[in-house]
């Protein structure tokens, strides 16, 4: 995590980078292949180290967008490589006895400027929302470090207090096939 936070604002800086992706992207070039399914909709996978050591993503916001409150698996160093970042944390007030529900508290936010980086921590120490405070777009990157063991990440509704499990698409579809598969070998 340490080689990444000091690495990073030297990529963030590489404005030519990012707009050789996002032309690629619009082009229609096999790199970066947007086909892999992600967490988030936002999310683009430009690197995945074969030995599963580390991932670089780009996430790309619109002018006011922000994720949901979420947990990760892994470590993560992130920052802006164009418009302001937002990163909002929260900590786990409840003990986690119920996985249905969750009581977080505000810690605070930061606004990243370009180059800027933040790092984030798995599970409950790194709650957490990011996005785009302002008008305009913002590209945030980020490097994740190897997952848990846990299969899904969790957000959290702030006004309900509900916790959900969010599965990675590939593995969710599993799951439904398996559940649809069960309940019709039960109507026999």
């Amino acid at each position: 995590m340490d080689f990444f936070r000091d690495e990073l604002p030297s990529l963030l800086a590489n404005r030519a980078l990012f707009e050789s992706v996002l032309s690629g992207i619009l082009k229609g070039n096999p790199h970066p292949d947007l086909r892999p399914e992600t967490m988030f909709d936002n999310e683009i996978v430009l690197y995945r180290d074969p030995s599963r050591l580390f991932s670089l993503r780009l996430y790309i916001f619109g002018a006011g967008e922000h994720t949901a409150v979420h947990d990760h698996t892994s470590w993560g160093v992130s920052g802006s490589a164009f418009g302001n970042l937002e990163v909002v944390r929260y900590r786990r007030e409840d003990n986690g006895a119920d996985p249905d529900q969750a009581q977080l508290a505000l810690l605070g936010n930061v606004v990243l400027r370009p180059g800027a980086t933040e790092r984030t921590l798995p599970l409950d120490q790194g709650i957490h929302c990011t996005g785009n405070p302002a008008e305009g777009t913002t590209l945030m990157l980020s490097v994740y470090g190897t997952p848990l063991r846990r299969l899904y990440i969790q957000r959290f509704n702030l006004e309900t207090g509900r916790v959900h499990r969010v599965f990675p698409p590939r593995f969710k579809k599993r799951m439904l096939a398996e559940q649809a598969l069960k309940a019709i070998e039960r109507t026999r």
